[in-house]
């Protein structure tokens, strides 16, 4: 028992430790300035990254954006008329049919034919029926054919309108290096929340998330990528940043590409600072002054850092591709992106359909450069750089995502790449709903009274615990310590955005915590009444308090659960620190407090203050 005690007690400091150091990044803030020195060593807080103040808290900029999701309706339904138009032209040499679009409907609109024989030709149904998937032929008269979308695919627009809004305003985020943000969507609308920025940057932020986001396809030049990544100038620069231990690396990789079947690729990474610049922001600042060939270009690549067994971590890093600075086609040559699976493998691809003259261009483009990697790139990010093994007409393409990740993994990252490329080919216009600019003060506010919550909810349980159960209270008071530096060391250890919120789901967990005590305490009370040993009536309490509590909480986390998944914004906040906050007292209640009262217990006692 003694050895067993031991060990407990080892392993609950061990964790505590952790615990206290994942929450002291956030007390001990970094200094600003170059001359500054940090009073923690380096390694806690590349770790360890803190809590990070939500908006409501330190202050910021929330706006709200609608989609014009009708707009986005309507440009799909005129895509697909010219493209009809332009089949029943090619295919069927069916000329002079005009397009009628509807008033009141978004998703309706007229052929009208030239006779009432081409509407009712056979070439005509045929290319109709190639539509199928997309437009049905809802009435006809005459020379004219009354057309509708199907309504499948107008609520498919409508959800991808937003999606392409939220990617679009992401990236833009993203380019000005503000951290902490949330685009979150809600119906229609778009809530963009950036914390801790002043009144000076409301109007440029504000532009540049309006701007809509570039779609090209670029040929990456991996033969030209090593006389730039290796030539002498960029090698005195790299061996500078080696140096002074920066963060900037050359790496090489072999590319399934070329005559031979493989190629030697170059490129630079530099890993996110969790606290400071994101990794491309380190690479534009390393590259701002090199002199990049007039016919190349740099773009950046984001991807998740992996171990020495290949296996991917949560350090994020990006990377530098060399390309071709002409793109070959540009996004608005896209005219639809969708998520299939192949027949023969089962697995996950995205197939792309261009426009006529769109068709032409990646037809030519990939005829001129098989076996060579053609990335995809939104802006001066990349999200894609498969290898074109074949030429590929008829304007259409497809896009298969390698890897050994599992199915899901597979089938999210082409949704995503669809977004993107949709993005591109068919932006959603937003329009500015509101804008709320919440001072620091406000910020300040809440942290106090939430402060001052803590603390009274915190002292007077504490007091409660020591007056009700004396001795006893000991055990509980030392969890309910344990259970905020736990739940401090969680949200600090991931770097988690506190809100309002989420104090107030830490306030609750307090009580909660106490009460699994509670529950334990009276069932010792009982054990003891019915004459057993302070030492056996400690051991009954607890198995068979456990279950009674197990219950209780899984309810609430079932709950958290749910509020997390499917809750926006002040819910969400709420529900992270509630769920860390369950675990964190489940583990004090039953380990900690046990741990306290068996060292009461442990030498034959005929009493025990509860």
């Amino acid at each position: 028992m003694e050895r067993k005690w031991i060990g407990r007690v080892i392993f609950a400091s061990f964790l505590v430790v952790l615990a206290l150091m994942a929450s002291v990044t956030t007390v001990v803030d970094k200094p600003s300035g170059k001359d500054g020195k940090d009073p923690l060593p380096g390694f806690i807080r590349d770790w360890f990254p803190g809590i990070n103040l939500g908006l409501d808290l330190q202050g910021g900029l929330r706006l709200i954006y609608e989609v014009e999701v009708g707009a986005a309706v309507e440009d799909k339904r005129d895509h697909l008329a010219e493209a009809i138009v332009d089949n029943l032209a090619e295919k069927g040499e069916i000329t002079g049919v005009k397009v009628k679009r509807g008033r009141e409907t978004n998703f309706k609109f007229d052929l009208i034919f030239a006779s009432e024989a081409d509407r009712a030709s056979q070439d005509a149904k045929d290319i109709l029926k190639d539509f199928r998937r997309s437009v049905i032929v809802e009435m006809e008269e005459g020379a004219t054919s009354h057309m509708t979308l199907l309504e499948e695919l107008v609520d498919e627009t409508r959800q991808m309108a937003v999606k392409q809004a939220i990617e679009t305003i992401g990236n833009r985020i993203d380019e000005l290096g503000l951290v902490n943000t949330s685009v979150v969507p809600r119906g229609i609308d778009i809530i963009v929340e950036i914390p801790g920025i002043d009144e000076k940057q409301v109007a440029r932020i504000k532009r540049i998330i309006s701007q809509t986001a570039r779609l090209e396809f670029k040929i990456v030049d991996e033969i030209g990528s090593k006389e730039f990544f290796t030539g002498d100038k960029m090698a005195e620069k790299l061996k500078a940043e080696k140096d002074k231990g920066g963060p900037v690396k050359i790496k090489q990789e072999r590319v399934s590409a070329g005559d031979d079947g493989q190629v030697v690729s170059y490129y630079l990474e530099a890993k996110n600072d969790p606290k400071g610049k994101s990794g491309r922001q380190i690479l534009k600042a390393f590259l701002k002054d090199v002199e990049v060939p007039d016919n190349r270009s740099i773009a950046y690549e984001e991807e998740r850092v992996r171990d020495a067994a290949g296996n991917p971590t949560a350090d994020v890093s990006w990377r530098t591709y060399f390309l071709e600075r002409t793109a070959g086609i540009t996004g608005e040559y896209v005219d639809s992106a969708a998520v299939y699976n192949d027949d023969n493998t089962g697995q996950p691809y995205v197939s792309l359909s261009f426009s006529q003259a769109g068709g032409k261009m990646f037809g030519d483009l990939t005829e001129a450069n098989v076996k060579r990697r053609m990335a995809i790139q939104l802006d001066d990010k990349i999200q894609s750089a498969p290898t074109i093994q074949e030429k590929i007409p008829g304007g259409q393409a497809r896009i298969t995502l390698g890897g050994f990740e599992s199915y899901q993994k597979l089938y999210q990252d082409a949704q995503d790449l669809v977004v993107v490329l949709r993005a591109g080919a068919l932006p959603a216009p937003v329009k500015p709903v509101t804008e709320t600019t919440i001072g620091p003060a406000l910020g300040h506010d809440s942290i106090e009274m939430g402060s001052l919550a803590f603390m009274i909810a915190g002292i007077v349980i504490i007091l409660f615990m020591l007056i009700y159960y004396r001795g006893a209270g000991v055990a509980a008071d030392v969890a309910l310590i344990s259970n905020g530096i736990f739940i401090a060391g969680i949200l600090g250890g991931v770097g988690a955005t506190l809100t309002l919120p989420g104090i107030a789901g830490i306030i609750l967990t307090i009580g909660m915590a106490v009460d699994a005590n509670v529950i334990i305490y009276e069932r010792i009370r009982e054990e003891l009444r019915a004459g057993k040993s302070p030492r056996a009536a400690v051991d009954a309490g607890y198995k068979r308090a456990f279950w009674t509590i197990f219950d209780a909480q899984i309810t609430t986390f079932i709950a958290g659960v749910v509020m997390l998944q499917y809750g926006t914004g002040a819910i969400k906040g709420f529900a992270v620190t509630l769920l860390i906050g369950i675990v964190a007292s489940m583990f004090s209640a039953i380990f900690i407090s046990r741990i306290v009262l068996d060292f009461m217990t442990r030498r034959r006692t005929e009493n025990l203050s509860i």
